[in-house]
């Protein structure tokens, strides 16, 4: 059992310590006219970080704090930077994409922001975009305007997308962040090709499959024709080539480059497909027809674009995809039978192997076209590329690719032309042997036999013959094959 005499001590414990609690709690809730020294005080003098003068004024001693309510009695004046120095505004702040005078009114259209649905829910509303607009972080708002573009080309708003995705691009510049500035102009060029595509898509007038029902009144739609497309498709290409220049990186400064090359020389076939090629073919009574004057102005926006592809490439820095770039804007241009232009970009490419490698493709297309001497020529150019290669191994794989060429296009002749190109005998002797054989197979056995007659060395010739009768059998059996398949039909051999 505790002791009596103990219990009185809490009482005491807590009176104590309300008495050394007391002066602290009044001081916090000294009026404010006692720190400023009116003369007033609760008799100890001082306050908070303040001390009493003789005189009677106040000086502080220790860290002034304010409470509630407390401001300064001066203005704070600001921060000058020494020699007349400004902050810099950030990349992307003055910076004005390429704009088209002639897609002015086009673009400045309010209500045009692309065909009009009885369905809105299906479409990118104003709304969403202004709200997309209130978003600060440069790279959310960046993501966000790419996000509501790629809808906008889903929903067929291809003059919204145009401009969301120009908003994009602003904001994209602006990212001080070196690696989510790159991230967001790579996504731009990427979402570009994808617009410009779709522009050139809908440029053409198509027939619609579905009558308007009756007594049910909707906006037309607005649609673009063929020269506005195409005008605005190479509008985001120009735009896409400003921001690729903008990439810190310089590797993928030089990537991108090249694919907004690539994407110039692509979309350049693809204009000539749809609108010259395609309307040819097209025989419906219901198809509109592009006159002749209409069509050579297409051509020439279709050069347009390989010419500005052809400049792009001079912008890049890196030969390995500037050579690239070049040589699959060559082979574009002759997909898409654009052969002199074709052949001055793939001529024009500074590295032999490019060169060749350009050159064969836009060579194999002029022969698929029958254009037998313009080919000529272009596999001329081609063994003048290969002979300049040094390395011997390198200049034995080009001429494998360039004698190969040959043989599918039925160029017997200048197939076995090409062969003293290669650096050693060997690899010359497989050569043969795959002409012969070859030459063969497409009928002509008895004029194989007599090169080899004639041309080849008598150790050769053992082995050349029985390329060629091999050549010979393999006709028969594919000849036989297509016979039992139906494939042709023959008709059956007379009576002896």
């Amino acid at each position: 059992m505790r002791p009596a005499l103990e219990l009185p001590r809490f009482p005491a414990v807590l009176v104590a310590s309300l008495a050394f609690c007391l002066p602290s709690t009044l001081m916090a809730q000294e009026p404010p006219g006692l720190s400023s020294g009116t003369g007033q005080g609760t008799g100890t003098g001082r306050s908070a970080g303040v001390q009493r003068n003789p005189s009677g004024s106040v000086s502080g001693v220790g860290p002034q704090r304010m409470g509630p309510g407390r401001e300064f009695e001066g203005e704070v004046p600001p921060r000058q930077i020494p020699g007349g120095r400004s902050i810099p505004l950030g990349p992307g702040v003055n910076v004005r994409f390429p704009d088209d005078p002639t897609l002015g009114p086009l673009l400045s259209g309010e209500d045009r922001l692309g065909p009009v649905s009885s369905n809105a829910a299906a479409q990118v509303g104003r709304d969403l975009i202004d709200n997309v607009r209130m978003i600060t972080d440069t790279y959310d708002r960046s993501r966000a305007l790419q996000e509501l573009a790629r809808e906008a080309i889903l929903s067929n708003q291809l003059l919204l997308a145009h401009r969301t995705l120009e908003e994009a691009s602003m904001a994209a510049l602006s990212e001080q962040n070196s690696l989510r500035h790159d991230q967001l102009i790579i996504e731009i060029i990427t979402t570009t090709g994808l617009l410009s595509e779709t522009l050139i898509r809908e440029g053409k007038t198509q027939l619609t499959m579905l009558e308007s029902q009756e007594g049910r009144a909707e906006p037309l739609p607005t649609r673009l024709n063929p020269k506005l497309s195409i005008r605005l498709a190479r509008l985001e290409w120009q735009r896409a080539r400003v921001l690729a220049r903008a990439i810190i990186n310089p590797t993928y400064r030089s990537e991108y480059l090249a694919r907004v090359a690539e994407g110039l020389g692509r979309d350049s076939s693809r204009v000539m497909l749809e609108y010259v090629r395609r309307s040819d073919l097209d025989n419906s009574p219901q198809a509109e027809k592009l006159t002749e004057a209409e069509i050579k102005e297409v051509e020439k926006s279709a050069d347009d674009y390989l010419v500005e592809a052809e400049q792009v490439c001079q912008e890049i820095e890196r030969p390995i995809w500037k050579n690239t770039a070049l040589e699959r804007t060559a082979i574009n241009a002759g997909e898409s039978q654009q052969y002199p232009r074709a052949f001055s970009i793939a001529r024009s490419i500074q590295n032999a192997e490019a060169r060749s490698q350009a050159l064969i493709l836009v060579a194999e297309s002029q022969c698929r076209h029958r254009q037998a001497a313009e080919a000529t020529a272009t596999y001329a150019e081609v063994a003048e590329a290969v002979a300049r290669v040094d390395q011997d191994g390198l200049r034995g794989v080009l001429t494998g690719y360039l004698v190969d060429s040959l043989i599918s296009t039925g160029r017997f002749e200048d197939a076995r032309a090409c062969l003293v190109l290669y650096p050693t005998a060997s690899e010359r002797f497989v050569a043969m042997g795959a002409v012969a054989e070859s030459e063969a197979r497409r009928g002509s056995a008895e004029r194989a036999r007599q090169w080899i007659a004639r041309d080849a060395p008598p150790s050769y010739r053992p082995v050349l013959y029985r390329r060629v009768n091999s050549g010979v059998l393999a006709k028969i059996g594919n000849s036989r094959q297509s016979l039992f398949s139906g494939r042709e039909a023959q008709p059956p051999a007379p009576p002896q």
